[in-house]
C-alpha cells in the first residue's frame, strides 16, 4: 500500500467546482515576464502544477497565489509548469485551472455550439461545463492554452471558427494547434477485504467490464495473470465508473475495444468519453455505481467493499481511501513501477481527429477509435495528436492501459507573448530543462512512479514554432 495524503479528502471537496492555480515567480526587475493562462483536463494537473490543492486545507476551492486578485494556494515549484515558469528567462508566472478536459476545449473555443461565452480573464467557476474562462490574469490572450485528455473532435475544432457559433476566435487566433504532452496510467482499484493483491488479465477486464461478472466467487485463473487463491469468496461485485465526461474513460474504452475481441454476441466496447455508451452493448451488474470525475469514482470504490472500478493513478495516489482498496497490476504491470520517466512516439498523426469508433464489418477492429482526416484547417499540420491505437495496449513494455494528453495553442494572437507561450510546449518536450520538475516517474517523496511519463515525440517537437507564431 502506498503512502497517502492525510489531506486527501480535499481533493473529494475540489469536484464540486474547478481549481485554479497561479504561480507568481516574477524577478525583480523582470518587467518582461509573461503570465501565462491555461485549464482544462484533471488527469494531469497534479504533474502540471503539483500537489497544493490537496494539502493546502484551504476552505474555498479557488486556489493560486500572488496574481493579483486570485487567493489561495501555490503551485509547485518542481511541477512541470512551475518548473518551467520558475526557471525560464525572464521568470514567468503560469496558471492552470482544473475543469475537465470537454469544458476546458468549450471555454478555449468560447463556445460548446450553443452556451454564450462569458469573456475572457474571469474567475474560474464552479461548473465545469461554464464557458467563462480559466480565471487568469485579465492580460492573458485569451487564453493562451488548454489541456486535454481527448483530443479535439472535428465538432470542436469548427466551434473554434465558427462565427455563427459564438465562437469565431479564428479571425484573430487563426485555428488550434495541438500537441501531445504527458502519459498518465489509468489504475484498476478495487476494495476486497478478502484479497489485497490482483495481477489480472484482460481476459478478467473484458468479462468485469462488459458485466459478466456479479460476484467475485465468478472470477476463474483464466481471468488474471497470476491468479490469487481461487475461489475468492462470496461477495458482489460492484461496478464503479466515471459518470461525467472523461478522457480516463476514453482511454480505458481505447484499451477495452481494442484486446476485449472475443466477446459474447461479437459485441464491443463503443470508443468514447461517456461509459454509458462505452458500454451500451452490455447489462452492467446490479448496483454498479457512477462517480463524478476521479475522486467520485475512488471514493465510491473507498467506500464500498466488493467495488471495483478505475481511476488515473497519478490521482488515486494523491487520495486517502480504505485499509482494504488497493490498486491491481494488469498483465502483470504496475500504473506506476512500470511507466518510465518518458514514452516515445516515433510517429503521429498530423491533422487527424477521433471520429466515433469503428463500426463492425470493416478490417479493422470494431469499437476502436475512428481516426479521421481533419477538415477545414487554415494552416496544415498543426493539429497533433498519438494515434488511439498506438498506446492502446501500452508503450513497448509499459503497463497497458494510458492516457495522453494535449496541451492545445492558439496558433497566432499570441503578441508580446510568443516566446513565454512558445517556450512552455518547447520545455515540455525538453528532457534536459525538464528534469527539475517532480512530474518525471521515481522522483517522489517516497521514491514511487508518479503514474505520470513525459512525451517524446520529435515530428511534434519539430512544428512547435511553425505552429504558434506572431
Amino acid at each position: 500500500m502506498f503512502k497517502r495524503n492525510a489531506m486527501g479528502n480535499t481533493r473529494a471537496k475540489l469536484l464540486a467546482g474547478a481549481v485554479l492555480m497561479t504561480l507568481g515567480l516574477t524577478a525583480a526587475g523582470a518587467a518582461m515576464s509573461t503570465n501565462v493562462g491555461g485549464g482544462g483536463a484533471t488527469l494531469p494537473a497534479g504533474g502540471y502544477v503539483g500537489w497544493n490543492f490537496t494539502t493546502s486545507g484551504a476552505v474555498s476551492p479557488v486556489f493560486s497565489s500572488n496574481v493579483s486578485g486570485k487567493p489561495g494556494s501555490s503551485v509547485d515549484s518542481t511541477s512541470l509548469m512551475g518548473n518551467w515558469a520558475s526557471t525560464s528567462s525572464p521568470a514567468n508566472s503560469v496558471s492552470y485551472c482544473q475543469t475537465g478536459s470537454g469544458g476546458g476545449k468549450k471555454i478555449f473555443d468560447h463556445s460548446d455550439g450553443t452556451a454564450t461565452w462569458g469573456g475572457a480573464g474571469q474567475a474560474c467557476t464552479g461548473s465545469a461545463s461554464a464557458t467563462t474562462g480559466f480565471g487568469a490574469d485579465t492580460s492573458v490572450v485569451d487564453p493562451h492554452f488548454v489541456g486535454s485528455d481527448a483530443p479535439m473532435s472535428q465538432n470542436e475544432f469548427n466551434w473554434f471558427g465558427n462565427g455563427t457559433n459564438l465562437g469565431n476566435k479564428a479571425t484573430q487566433y487563426g485555428q488550434p494547434s495541438q500537441f501531445p504532452a504527458i502519459v498518465g496510467s489509468v489504475a484498476i482499484a478495487f476494495n476486497n477485504p478478502d484479497v489485497a493483491s490482483l495481477d489480472l488479465a484482460d481476459a478478467g477486464l473484458c468479462r468485469i467490464f462488459s458485466g459478466q461478472v456479479s460476484n467475485w466467487n465468478q472470477l476463474t485463473a483464466s481471468d488474471f495473470n497470476t491468479a490469487p487463491s481461487l475461489p475468492l469468496p462470496s461477495r458482489t461485485l460492484v461496478l464503479a465508473y466515471r459518470g461525467d465526461g472523461s478522457g480516463t474513460t476514453f482511454s480505458l474504452a481505447n484499451h477495452l475495444s481494442t484486446v476485449c475481441t472475443s466477446l459474447p454476441s461479437g459485441k464491443f466496447f463503443q470508443a468514447d468519453q461517456s461509459f454509458a455508451t462505452v458500454t451500451a452493448q452490455f447489462t452492467l451488474p446490479a448496483g454498479s455505481v457512477a462517480g463524478q470525475g476521479n475522486p467520485g469514482v475512488v471514493s465510491a470504490i473507498s467506500s464500498t467493499p466488493g467495488a471495483i472500478g478505475y481511476a488515473e493513478s497519478a490521482n488515486f495516489k494523491h487520495t486517502t481511501v480504505s485499509s482494504t482498496t488497493h490498486v491491481a497490476k494488469v498483465n502483470g504491470k504496475d500504473p506506476y513501477a512500470d511507466l518510465p520517466d518518458a514514452l516515445t512516439f516515433t510517429t503521429v498523426a498530423v491533422d487527424k481527429v477521433i471520429n466515433g469508433w469503428n463500426a463492425a464489418g470493416g478490417s479493422v477492429i470494431p469499437g476502436t477509435p475512428k481516426v479521421d482526416a481533419l477538415t477545414g484547417a487554415s494552416t496544415a499540420g498543426c493539429m497533433v495528436m498519438a494515434d488511439p491505437s498506438t498506446y492502446a495496449k501500452g508503450v513497448g513494455t509499459s503497463y497497458p492501459i494510458l492516457a495522453v494528453s494535449n496541451l492545445i495553442f492558439n496558433q497566432k494572437g499570441n503578441g508580446s507573448d510568443l516566446a513565454a507561450v512558445r517556450d512552455l510546449m518547447t520545455y515540455t518536450y525538453n528532457a534536459t530543462r525538464r528534469a527539475g520538475a517532480t512530474l518525471v516517474g521515481n522522483r517522489t517523496a517516497t521514491g514511487g512512479g508518479t503514474g505520470y511519463a513525459f512525451v517524446t515525440a520529435p515530428a511534434a517537437a519539430a512544428k512547435i514554432n511553425t505552429c504558434i507564431t506572431i
